[in-house]
């Protein structure tokens, strides 16, 4: 069934719906037909219009003949539309010689119809919208928390190595365009294993589930604080020269040191190391400086600050450790 470049029917016609038109000859077959005509039909209707035209009969307009117009019929037509369905249509049937023309339009009832399906359509197209929207938002929200996962800490809440990863090495990549001051300190909880033997395990986790309040309470939004090991964690601290970063650091040994947490008889501790960033350094050298310093705070005495040197032999304590708290 042609449905482009006609060459009865004219090619205005094609895309009207309201009205239908369709050539065909004298044994049936469908010459031309509009978009009217192929919409009253199913996909599966057959191409012969001896099959579709049930009022008048194809048999009948063969026997019948025009007037000076060619006008052969004109009345009510009705088309078998597929699975048993009919339409009904008020029109007219032209003829020349062996070609007949026919050239209908929906009548009300069919109008009715079609506007009662399209309502429906639209209601259900507006219902699984709202299913898809709530599904979108489901996911969404499941991402979200996938997401969350993967970047904090199980246990604490803080970020995880890998976020603290990624966000070092973008603020190196900032520090390499703007040069301005960052800081990292690494911080080891003192004597923990012994905490855990003492204790047991869901004493330690709690115990560094405090500790995890307590670090974010005392640090910036700005600021990262993650999860860097079992008992160990690092606060990153942009903007932030080597003075800042000391003070933050004894603010949190101050806080750890203060804090009495049951069953704990006596303070929790902890070592610290800060390092600032230098020229030209990459990620895992940051890492290793600050937790070199963290190190060098460990083996003088615990519960004290040091300061990680370009190199080694320039580590140094930022304070001695108290002698009350050195265990």
């Amino acid at each position: 069934m042609n449905s482009a470049n006609f060459t009865f029917i004219p090619s205005w016609l094609d895309p009207l719906r309201a009205i239908a038109v369709a050539m065909f000859d004298s044994n049936g077959d469908i010459i031309e037909a509009n978009e009217g005509f192929r919409f009253t039909l199913t996909p599966e209707a057959s191409g012969s219009i001896a099959q579709r035209l049930a009022e008048p009969p194809l048999h009948q307009l063969v026997l019948m003949q025009p007037d000076e117009t060619g006008l052969l019929y004109t009345g009510l037509i009705t088309l078998n539309i597929g699975h048993g369905l009919t339409r009904a249509f008020a029109g007219s049937i032209f003829r020349r010689n062996q070609l007949f023309m026919l050239a209908a339009e929906l009548d009300i009832s069919a109008f009715e119809s079609l506007s009662s399906e399209n309502e429906r359509l639209n209601q259900e197209l507006e219902e699984n919208r709202k299913i898809l929207s709530k599904r979108n938002h489901a996911l969404q929200k499941l991402q979200e928390e996938m997401e969350t996962i993967k970047r904090n800490d199980g246990l604490t809440g803080l970020a995880n190595i890998k976020l603290l990863d990624s966000r070092v090495s973008e603020e190196i990549l900032r520090w390499e365009r703007y040069r301005r001051p960052l800081a990292l300190v690494l911080m080891d909880l003192d004597n923990f294993s012994a905490i855990n033997d003492e204790f047991g395990r869901e004493v330690g986790d709690e115990l560094l589930q405090h500790v995890a309040t307590i670090l974010n309470g005392a640090t910036r939004t700005l600021d990262l604080v993650a999860r860097y090991g079992g008992q160990e964690f690092a606060i990153l601290l942009p903007e932030t020269n080597e003075m800042g970063a000391m003070i933050v650091a004894e603010r949190l040994r101050m806080d750890l040191e203060s804090l009495l947490i049951l069953p704990l008889l006596r303070p929790l501790t902890a070592s610290f190391g800060v390092a600032l960033l230098q020229p030209d350094e990459m990620r895992e050298a940051y890492y290793v400086r600050a937790g070199r310093a963290m190190k060098y705070s460990k083996a003088h005495g615990k519960n004290c600050i040091a300061i990680a040197g370009i190199v080694a032999e320039c580590d140094h304590l930022y304070q001695a450790a108290p002698q009350e708290s050195n265990v």
